[in-house]
């Protein structure tokens, strides 16, 4: 919208689009060729204009594209150091556009109050103005130099008609400062804003013809700007959309993420529980433990102590005991030794009995197999000689017993 309002005030502002459909107040009747050269000023001023804006707002849709492929291509260091220069160079354009526009509306200033004082002006003659346009010749391209910063982007627009050569357009009026040559025409209007319908017959069809095609190429350079900018809309439009799906993107993964965080922390806090549940579960299982295993050692303790206690006491009994029958067992004792020298003499004469018995036993087979079986007998005897002795021993003390 903006480049299509610059086109339209400096259509406007160069008068060459009257609504009434009258001719430029510099076609003066009189003089013709006057007019004519005006009117090619001016439309050269518009060519250069209209170039001037399609010049830059495709080198603004370039830029446009461009970054936005860089845009789709690059990380997020290189996005942020390439949106850095995308809007520098944006800034850049939109500035050269604003300044322009602020020429044009003085332009269309200065048009105005020529038009509203230009029936009590006197006469202007062109050719003066011409020669204060040819005082200060400039290059079209060396005026968007300064706004631009270089001239290579800007190739001023030829019109239909055969243009002069650069070295003659520098010499040219028609080439003259834009704001000179803006006075001019606006003296010129003031002076003929009376007399637009006998303009319009004194000028030729040709110059009609010239006006009108000048008018169609303003009008499709207006359409083709539109165009521009219905592209650069349909970029913004898409990069926007594109900038809003990856936010919704970020927005619903951050979304899932706070919710895998939640169940996450819940998750945590639920095991934390657990665990407080389960260590005071199993401190209260070890103090029981501990406090049983304490009372049992204790129990077997005050056991040990009553056994301890009570063989201290048998102790201390047996040894009293002890004595009693030691003080008793002497006499005892001499008696037991003479029995057992009393014994071991029977026993002697029993082996020598015995002796004196076997060698007749062994004369023939009777004899030998008694022999054998007495001699059985006494290993049975022998065998079993400790149950015996034992036996015996008993029966000695009872024996020593009854006799004391």
């Amino acid at each position: 919208m903006h480049c299509r309002k610059v086109v339209h005030l400096e259509v406007i502002g160069t008068g060459l689009a009257p609504l009434d459909g009258a001719c430029p107040a510099d076609a003066d009747p009189a003089d013709p060729q006057r007019g004519r050269q005006a009117l090619a000023q001016l439309r050269q001023k518009v060519l250069r204009l209209a170039e001037q804006i399609r010049v830059e707002q495709a080198a603004r849709d370039d830029t446009v594209a461009e970054y936005v492929k860089l845009a789709n291509n690059a990380d997020r260091q290189q996005s942020a150091r390439i949106k850095q220069v995308f809007e520098k160079k944006n800034q850049k354009s939109a500035h050269a556009v604003l300044q322009l526009q602020k020429k044009l509306d003085l332009y269309q200033r200065k048009l105005r109050e020529a038009e509203q004082g230009g029936a009590g002006r006197p006469h202007r003659d062109p050719v003066v103005a011409g020669s204060k346009a040819t005082a200060k010749p400039k290059e079209p391209g060396a005026a968007v130099h300064g706004r631009f910063g270089s001239s290579e982007n800007v190739c001023p627009a030829k019109p239909p008609q055969e243009e002069p050569p650069a070295e003659e357009a520098q010499a040219s009026p028609r080439y003259g400062s834009e704001d000179e040559g803006s006075s001019a025409t606006s003296g010129s209007a003031g002076a003929h804003s009376t007399s637009r319908g006998p303009a319009l017959e004194a000028l030729p069809s040709s110059g009609l013809d010239a006006l009108l095609l000048h008018l169609q190429e303003a009008s499709r350079a207006q359409a083709g700007l539109e165009e521009a900018l219905d592209r650069v809309r349909g970029l913004y439009q898409r990069d926007y959309q594109l900038l809003m799906q990856a936010l919704q993107d970020q927005r619903y993964r951050f979304e899932r993420l706070e919710e895998q965080l939640n169940d996450l922390m819940e998750l945590h806090q639920n095991e934390v529980l657990t665990l407080k549940q389960e260590l005071a579960s199993l401190e209260e299982k070890i103090a029981y433990q501990s406090y049983e295993r304490a009372r049992d050692i204790q129990e077997a303790l005050e056991v040990c102590q009553t056994r301890i206690c009570k063989m201290e006491l048998q102790q201390q009994q047996g040894g009293q005991m002890e004595g009693v029958e030691g003080r008793a067992g002497r006499p005892l004792l001499g008696r037991l030794i003479s029995v057992l020298l009393a014994l071991m003499a029977v026993l002697l004469v029993c082996v020598s009995a015995a002796a004196n018995c076997t060698v007749p036993l062994l004369k023939s087979r009777a004899r030998a197999l008694c022999s054998l079986l007495l001699l059985l007998l006494l290993a049975l005897l022998w065998r079993n000689g400790d149950t015996l002795a034992l036996h015996l021993d008993r029966q000695l003390h009872r024996v020593l017993e009854l006799w004391a």
